[in-house]
């Protein structure tokens, strides 16, 4: 079998030198890789050519860059596995493994429901809706943006309430409308400006959108949500069982 010889792309052999290094050891988890333009002395190319490179291993989850004065590219721990199928949701299985999650409130209002959120709840378009946008953050490092809206009727006085902790147990506590069943569907998706700033992402790395509507066991909708997540900091696992079947 012939080949054609030709070399590969020179930031595919910094991605793949880079990478080797942190196989090796020779990088390890919160280690601050050279600095680019170090880089690319030691490599002999062009600043692009080394951003290339960096994006390739930042979508691998290899990489870290954080911007500001103590910014800088750094080695990655391996992203924590969350299911998709628990109904308490990404953050509660994190801190089950002493992971720092907090929660930042960006909007809180009442307002009136446009027609896709009115038909996901099961209301009249414009009539009133909570909605909550968030921003998750593990390690200090952004992870979710969480815009989820709750029929106002259902749930007078939401935003009386701590909106920082878990919204599933305010439901099931005040107003006895736990969830018991979720339905979520993921599609990739670019993040647009505004969300790379909130998250603190360029605009090469994917997002993993969630659309998900929660219900009680009588079957009343109380959530309908739309997260952005990031694709480097957590991995998705869903655990399909057929005991009982």
């Amino acid at each position: 079998m012939e080949t054609s010889g030709r070399r590969p792309p020179a930031y595919l052999v910094i991605a793949d030198e880079l990478r080797a290094r942190i196989e090796r050891g020779d990088l390890t988890a919160g280690d601050k890789l050279p600095a680019e333009r170090e880089l690319v002395e030691e490599f002999h190319v062009a600043r692009m050519t080394v951003r290339h490179a960096l994006d390739i291993l930042q979508l691998e989850g290899l990489i870290d860059r954080r911007r500001g004065r103590t910014g800088g590219t750094f080695v990655r721990s391996v992203p924590p596995v969350v299911e998709l199928t628990r109904i308490e949701g990404f953050m509660p299985q994190l801190r089950e493994r002493d992971i720092m999650v907090t929660s930042e409130v960006l909007e809180a209002s009442l307002v009136p429901a446009p027609g896709t959120v009115a038909q996901a709840l099961g209301i009249e378009r414009d009539e009133p809706a909570f909605q909550l946008l968030r921003l998750r953050t593990v390690d200090n490092t952004p992870l979710l943006l969480e815009n989820s809206w709750f029929p106002a009727a259902l749930v007078p006085g939401l935003l009386d309430e701590d909106l920082t902790g878990s919204v599933y147990e305010l439901l099931r506590r005040n107003w006895d409308l736990a969830p018991v069943r979720k339905s979520e569907t993921i599609t990739p998706g670019i993040a647009s400006g505004w969300e790379q700033n909130i998250l603190r992402i360029s605009r090469n790395l994917p997002l993993l959108r969630i659309n998900r509507t929660a219900e009680t066991a009588r079957g009343v909708v109380v959530e309908y949500s739309e997260d952005a997540l990031r694709s480097d900091v957590a991995q998705i696992q869903v655990i399909t069982d057929s005991t009982g079947s």
